[in-house]
């Protein structure tokens, strides 16, 4: 059954005859009741897949990148599903491997030029050592590295806040325990996020990334 909250203009929430109504970031919406035959085609086993593949990856960075730092900065979106949305054909169809670099973030600010390496096997895998930045006043830096071992499953997030122009050296270590190994693909990448005086975020740069395989 379908509520109406406040007259015939208001927002619908439930289903009535073939149409449902919800509210998604604010904006209420109505959609056709849809009954999916679910066949369970190969295509469509593919699709759940990827999307298996993305969302288990995903769900490591909610806390550290997505709400920090790229969810006010979306509409009608949350920081994770674009993530989701940036990177599911990043993921091999068949066996669900990551195959390319993934994308952890987008803006206009000042490129990123952090050095990404896996130092010929050692770490730090995400090395920001001697990347010039230009901090306007008033203005702090944060530099941001993240990576996603694909072959074991596991996440990491540096980050480290500059003032004023300098150097940035976020390092990206993985603990031993995570038992990162030769052989392992590895997606790397890193991005800047510009704080006003209050911490508050202000902007991002594009994020830069690369696909390695620990050697």
């Amino acid at each position: 059954m379908a509520k109406i909250k406040a007259g015939i203009l208001s927002k619908v929430s439930g289903k009535v005859a073939g149409v449902v109504g919800a509210t998604w970031k604010g904006q209420n919406y109505l959609r056709e009741l849809v009954k999916p035959s679910n066949p369970n085609t190969a295509l469509q086993q593919a699709q759940r897949g990827l999307m298996s593949a993305v969302v288990k990856c995903a769900r490591n960075y909610s806390g550290d990148v997505f709400k920090p730092y790229l969810d006010k900065f979306l509409k009608n979106m949350s920081g994770y599903n674009w993530f989701v949305k940036e990177n599911i054909k990043k993921f091999n169809g068949t066996d669900n491997a990551l195959t390319s670099a993934l994308v952890f973030a987008f803006g206009n600010g000042q490129a990123c030029k952090a050095l990404l390496n896996d130092n010929g096997g050692a770490y730090p895998l995400v090395s920001l050592a001697d990347t010039a930045f230009t901090v306007p006043a008033g203005t702090t830096i944060t530099c941001v590295a993240v990576a996603w071992n694909d072959t074991k499953g596991q996440a990491l997030v540096a980050a480290k806040t500059e003032n004023g122009s300098g150097t940035a050296d976020t390092v990206l270590d993985a603990p031993s325990e995570y038992g990162w190994s030769a052989s392992d693909k590895v997606s790397v990448g890193a991005f800047y996020a510009y704080l006003d005086s209050n911490g508050v975020v202000q902007a991002l740069s594009p994020s830069i990334q690369a696909f390695i395989t620990i050697s």
